[in-house]
């Protein structure tokens, strides 16, 4: 008997003999919604997420043909999402199965819902289906208009404009462009120029009114929280995650010396981050001013993604947190590109394109969407742990490590492991004949290792002689390797995928 993983984020069973069951629907809404996943018609479950067997259904080829009609039924689901392609009847334990793929619809046509009633929207959690909270359903919508931070604000004006954070990115461009005339007066004129005031069509004198764009990056405090009443941005540095007390805190805010906006945000955060990056990690063969330069710019590339990418009507807010291996950015928002187009570069889809288009003209940013591209490339340059990226209907979270891998995992073990995971870190695999060097005897080897497995650092196979031990598949060590090779795998794909 076939023995079924358990169901999880993307993974969903329905018990299904004749008929499509009704919930079925629910999970599609919440597959479409969120990131997709598989539905298997045909298995039951007996003990609650615990054990699933095949129970199979009657006529796959009729429930195949009653789900396709039934997709299109827009009383039923808003839209369909699911192609004659999506759906496979395979044959399990002489059992037959319908499997259907549900793809993630893109975030212009979210949300799906049922029963003509966008209030039926549901997201997955987890291993459940649940109706989306009435902020997911604002997101969604807000998701759906690409042209948000371009709408232009009625009744907002220079008045609103902290002209010194305007003045400082006028000195940026004026060098970058060597153009003395780009540090007008006119501030109204220069809004213009660079697309941050637009006109409004809809007013008998088209009138010339401030962009949402504007208001965020340059404007004053108060200013911004009348239309984004969340808007935070907050930089702190601790030595640990766990520490309660800052070393240093950075946050917007209308009180004297604090940054106001997004750019008077990042140009203060960047400063600080230039001063607390330590420039004396030495690694092969790389010079250490180097290091620091390649560094910062990976830095720099997530301090502007997360800045141009979040979503500032969110009741959540960005944090980011400088640690002594790490910094962290969390902003409020999902990424709109997979995590392996993230990596690989070459496609960008800003949530903000007017705000990044001001980053971009100011040189600060990457246009062709390889931002990602870059903060991997330095990891793998610098030999630091692999960037870490989670992204939900929620938030985005990276990670960009500062130290160099080994450092970043002997800094979280016992000292009498180091030694062990220095070796395997440049085996992977080994049996215990090229480990036993390491320890006094074959007591303290065996103790620990068998506590190094205990802990999902290593992996054990095979029996007596012919046993091996192994890195487990999520440890940093393996996994940074495998995802290089499956990065120079994928870039050299899609190299040749592109000349044909």
């Amino acid at each position: 008997m076939k023995k079924l993983q358990k169901e999880n984020s993307k993974l969903e069973y329905k018990q299904a003999t004749k008929d499509i069951p009704k919930d079925c629907w629910e999970t599609v809404s919440a597959f479409a919604n969120t990131q997709g996943g598989t539905i298997i018609l045909g298995v039951t479950e007996v003990k609650k997420n615990e054990l699933f067997t095949i129970s199979g259904v009657k006529d796959g080829n009729k429930l195949k043909i009653d789900f396709l009609n039934s997709s299109h039924d827009t009383d039923l689901i808003s839209q369909s999402v699911i192609s004659e392609k999506d759906i496979q009847i395979e044959e399990v334990d002489g059992k037959e199965i319908v499997k259907i793929s549900v793809p993630k619809i893109n975030y212009t046509k979210r949300p799906v819902y049922l029963k003509g009633n966008i209030n039926n929207t549901f997201v997955r959690d987890h291993e459940s289906d649940r109706k989306a909270s009435p902020e997911v359903l604002r997101y969604f919508l807000r998701e759906s208009d690409t042209i948000v931070d371009s709408e232009p604000l009625l009744n907002f004006d220079l008045t609103d404009i902290d002209i010194v954070s305007l003045q400082n990115y006028q000195v940026v461009l004026s060098q970058i462009n060597n153009d003395t005339n780009l540090l007008t007066n006119d501030f109204n004129a220069f809004l213009k120029e660079i697309g941050l005031l637009k006109r409004n069509r809809t007013d008998k004198n088209k009138s010339w009114n401030l962009t949402k764009a504007a208001l965020l990056l340059f404007g004053k405090y108060n200013s911004i929280s009348e239309v984004f009443p969340y808007f935070f941005l907050d930089f702190n540095i601790k030595h640990y995650s766990s520490d309660t007390d800052y070393l240093d805190r950075i946050y917007t805010s209308n009180e004297p010396g604090h940054p106001q906006n997004i750019y008077s945000f990042f140009n203060q955060v960047f400063q600080k981050i230039k001063t607390q990056i330590n420039n004396n990690f030495e690694l092969d063969g790389i010079q250490r001013k180097d290091s620091s330069d390649y560094l910062l710019t990976a830095i720099r590339e997530g301090l502007v993604n997360t800045l141009v990418h979040a979503d500032y009507a969110s009741e959540s807010q960005i944090k980011i947190s400088l640690f002594n291996d790490y910094i962290e950015f969390y902003n409020p928002g999902e990424m709109r590109v997979s995590y392996e187009r993230y990596a690989l570069g070459g496609i960008s889809e800003a949530r903000n394109p007017s705000i990044f288009s001001i980053f971009l003209r100011a040189k600060l940013g990457e246009h062709t969407g390889s931002g990602g591209h870059r903060i991997y490339q330095t990891a793998d340059k610098l030999k630091l742990r692999a960037p870490e990226i989670k992204s939900n209907t929620n938030n985005t979270q990276l990670i960009i490590w500062t130290i160099p891998l080994l450092e970043s995992v002997l800094q979280r073990i016992p000292p009498e492991w180091k030694t062990t995971y220095i070796r395997m870190s440049q085996k992977f695999v080994a049996p215990y004949s090229d480990l036993k060097d390491l320890y006094k005897s074959s007591y303290e080897g065996h103790k620990i290792l068998n506590a190094m497995v205990d802990a999902d650092i290593l992996e054990k196979r095979g029996k007596n002689k012919g046993t091996v031990y192994l890195l487990t598949q999520d440890e940093p060590a393996l996994r940074q390797s495998l995802n290089k090779y499956i990065r120079q795998f994928q870039n050299d794909f899609l190299s040749i995928d592109h000349h044909n």
